[in-house]
């Protein structure tokens, strides 16, 4: 969750630097960021690969792919949002915040969804994920050409059951410390005892 709010930071820090006041940038921004929007809406949340080339240019690189997918191509970008759309047929995707510089857009989102659909082999689990993310999309002529992004995927994988909670697993380490640590001190006492014993 660090990493997260750190990444949202320096996006934020960087797109106010020598930010262009003219309405020429900020009508391109606005455009940029509203295409944006309704690539969320018209292909994310409608669940649709049938729009995505009025999206993205044919050599249109993910940076940050899914597992078991290159990332190049749009064709490719099709293939991992029919992956998703099996896996998570109710997934949806929320703008929190969305800012842009040049012919970059950033966006800071939550993505929810139920896995009621085969994920990596194995079966549905039926459980339910809320995750945060950030997504950076380079566009040219309003169609994106790059994209990088960051989502909690360990928080996910806990969600929906497919990796013990971290956290937990500290708590239980720290009680299992404890117990070895009293543990400990009854022999301490014992070998302290039976020492002087022998001296009587």
């Amino acid at each position: 969750m660090k990493k997260l709010f750190t990444l949202i930071a320096i996006t934020g820090i960087m797109a106010s630097c020598n930010m262009p006041n003219n309405n020429m940038s900020n009508d391109k921004g606005a455009k940029n960021e509203a295409r944006f929007q309704q690539f969320y809406d018209q292909v994310f949340n409608a669940h649709s690969t049938a729009v995505i080339d009025s999206f993205c240019t044919a050599d249109f690189v993910d940076h940050s792919p899914e597992m078991g997918h290159t990332g190049k191509g749009a064709d490719e970008l099709k293939a991992e949002f029919k992956d998703f759309f099996a896996m998570y047929p109710d997934i949806h995707i929320k703008t929190n915040y969305m800012m842009s510089r040049g012919d970059t857009v950033i966006a800071y989102v939550t993505m929810t969804g139920t896995n009621s659909g085969p994920m990596m082999g194995k079966p549905a689990t039926n459980k339910s994920f809320n995750i945060d993310g950030v997504d950076i999309i380079t566009l040219k002529d309003g169609k994106a050409t790059d994209r990088w992004g960051y989502f909690e995927d360990m928080k996910m994988m806990t969600q929906l059951g497919m990796m013990p909670d971290m956290s937990k697993m500290g708590e239980q380490n720290m009680a299992e410390e404890g117990k070895m640590e009293k543990m400990g001190k009854k022999v301490d006492e014992k070998m302290e005892k039976m020492h002087m014993e022998k001296k009587k």
